[in-house]
This record gives structure tokens, C-alpha cells and sequence, in this order.
């Protein structure tokens, strides 16, 4: 799906929705961009045993002209509530992948499988492998599922692309945890989920965590709040490049969340290799981590889906002690 197509799509045509809209705040500036942190709500009921769907714009984004300042892009997230809470839900944050070019936040939830399609090289086409979200929140739990920048062109460094993800992934960390009570979200248990790019994503999230880095943008504001989280999931996204180290801000951290890690051994994107080494540098650093590798499944394999739902949520009932 195209980057360009982040307008709210109703889950279920013709239901009641009720529509919120929020003020802006203080405006801040960077030498190239202009980020006005802004809300929007939009809250649909009855969706299929969700209690309410919210997209929500954490940060506005815009480009200064000559006569005026006129929106580029916009960041969004969908919020999923359980139906039945007896308290603050635990929240799960699903980052979707694409080679940090592709992808949207509208890939999940999914409800339909048919074949997966066979993949031509290494941007597929593929199945994306994404959360149940209906067995999340029938557990209990809160989702979302978020956009971020997705500026990878030919020939760019990774650092340039990487950066502004992993800084947007911060920026709804914080926004969520901001607005936690507003939205009946437990603020101590928070954790990140995210396959391929999206996966570098959430670890790189639970490994800087409250550690000042090049990762905590004040141009996006929300630095009052913390973008600690306390689990993480890394679906084939052990991405490891020196420019943007996961093992260097591991070998710097001072708090990690236990964090569960899963790889095909056929794939060819993200070798597995990638994801031993960082199993490998987690256990060495004392943090409590574990690694799945799935015999023969390739990059965005059907049986991620197919095997790993049930022992991921069993990782995140046993991190929140449920």
C-alpha cells in the first residue's frame, strides 16, 4: 500500500461513529521541519467484539514556504480497546515493516488468508504477518497500530531512514503514555511488536528506553514523558548495521525489558544469523531474552502466523505478570 494513502478507512460500513477533535500545542521548530504535536480522535463502536477503534495524529508534521506553512505528512495510529476491562489494559504497540518505504498501519487487523503469495525477491510480494487483534483484546489487552516517516529512497544511508522511524515509534510511545488515563491504558506496561523494518523499530525502542540518544527528537515534543516500554517482540527484524548499532545501544543500556525474538532460517532479507547475534548480545548483557527459529520459513512467512500467535502472548501475560 502506498505511503501516500493514510486517510481513516471505517472497519464496519454503516455502524455509529463519534468523531473528536482536540486543539494544538505548543509549536516547536527544527531547522527543517516544523512539528506541531496535535490530536485526532476518531472512536468507532461495536467493531466485531472491539469496544472502540481510534485513529489518532500524535504529531503533525510541516514544511515551512515562502508565504505559508502547509501540512506534508501525518503521523497516525489506531487504537483498539478491549470490550470488557476491569482496570487500566496492558498495551501492545504493533509497528508494521516495508523496508522502511512501504507499509501502513492498515495492515492490521486482518481477518482473511488465502495463499501466500510467492515471493519474487526481496520486496516479496509477501503475506505481511501481522497480531491478532481480536485475541488481544478479548485477553484484555489494548492495540495500536502506528504510522511512521517513511522517507527510504535508492542510494540512502540507512542512518537517514532508520533515524526518523525509530524517533517517530519514541514520539507514540510518549504520546500513548501521555494520554493513558484518557484512553484506560496501563502506563507501567506497554510493550512494542513489530516484524521486519518494523521490528528493528521496537528494538531499538526497548533497548534505548529512557537513555538520551539521537533517538529523542525535541522537535516532535513529548520528552516530559517516558518512552520506556517493558517487552518487546522482534518478528525477523535483527537488523544490524554499524551506522545504527543495536549492539552498541545494548552494550549502553542500563534497563532492557525482556524481549522475544523470532527468525525463518530461509530468510533471505534478514538472515538469522542477524537475529543469533542479537540474542546472543542481549544474554551476554544479562537481559532476559529468548530466540524462535522457524525451519525453512522465509521473510514474511505464513508461519509466523501459523505458530507463533499463542507463544507470543504467552511471552507478554508472563513480562505483565498476568
Amino acid at each position: 500500500m502506498s505511503d501516500e494513502k493514510l486517510s481513516f478507512q471505517a472497519r464496519e460500513p454503516g455502524r455509529s461513529e463519534l468523531r473528536e477533535d482536540f486543539g494544538t500545542h505548543a509549536t516547536l521548530a527544527c531547522p527543517c521541519f516544523l512539528f506541531v504535536p496535535y490530536l485526532i480522535a476518531k472512536c468507532c463502536r461495536n467493531a466485531g467484539g472491539l469496544t472502540h477503534c481510534l485513529e489518532t495524529l500524535f504529531f503533525k508534521v510541516l514544511r515551512p514556504s515562502a508565504s505559508q506553512t502547509k501540512p506534508a505528512r501525518l503521523q497516525k495510529l489506531d487504537l483498539y480497546l478491549p470490550a470488557e476491562k476491569s482496570g487500566p489494559a496492558p498495551l501492545v504497540i504493533w509497528i508494521h515493516g516495508g523496508g522502511f518505504r512501504v507499509g501502513d498501519k492498515r495492515s492490521m487487523p486482518r481477518r482473511k488468508f488465502g495463499p501466500a503469495p510467492k515471493p519474487m525477491g526481496a520486496d516479496g510480494p509477501y503475506q505481511i504477518q501481522v497480531p491478532d487483534v481480536a485475541a488481544l483484546t478479548r485477553k484484555g489487552y489494548a492495540v495500536v497500530s502506528l504510522n511512521y516517516r517513511l522517507v527510504r529512497r535508492p542510494g540512502d544511508a540507512f542512518v537517514a531512514f532508520a533515524l526518523p522511524a525509530v524517533q517517530d515509534g519514541k514520539a507514540a510511545v510518549r504520546f500513548l503514555r501521555a494520554n493513558a488515563e484518557k484512553y484506560g491504558l496501563d502506563p507501567g506496561k506497554f510493550a512494542v511488536w513489530g516484524n521486519s523494518a518494523g521490528g528493528f523499530i521496537a528494538a531499538m525502542l526497548a533497548v534505548t528506553g529512557d537513555e538520551p540518544t539521537v533517538f529523542d527528537d525535541p522537535a516532535v515534543g513529548g520528552l516530559d514523558s517516558t518512552a520506556a516500554v517493558q517487552a518487546a517482540v522482534v518478528w525477523y527484524g535483527a537488523i544490524e548495521v554499524s551506522s545504527l548499532s543495536l549492539a552498541h545501544y545494548i552494550s549502553a543500556a542500563k534497563i532492557v525489558p525482556p524481549i522475544l525474538i523470532a527468525n525463518g532460517d530461509a530468510d533471505s532479507s534478514v538472515p538469522v544469523g542477524d537475529a543469533i547475534r542479537l540474542n546472543d548480545e542481549l544474554l551476554k548483557k544479562g537481559i532476559k531474552s529468548s530466540l524462535t527459529i522457524l525451519p525453512g520459513a522465509g521473510h514474511e512467512d505464513p508461519a509466523f502466523m501459523a505458530t507463533q500467535m499463542l507463544p507470543t502472548f504467552k511471552f507478554l501475560d508472563a513480562a505483565f505478570g498476568r
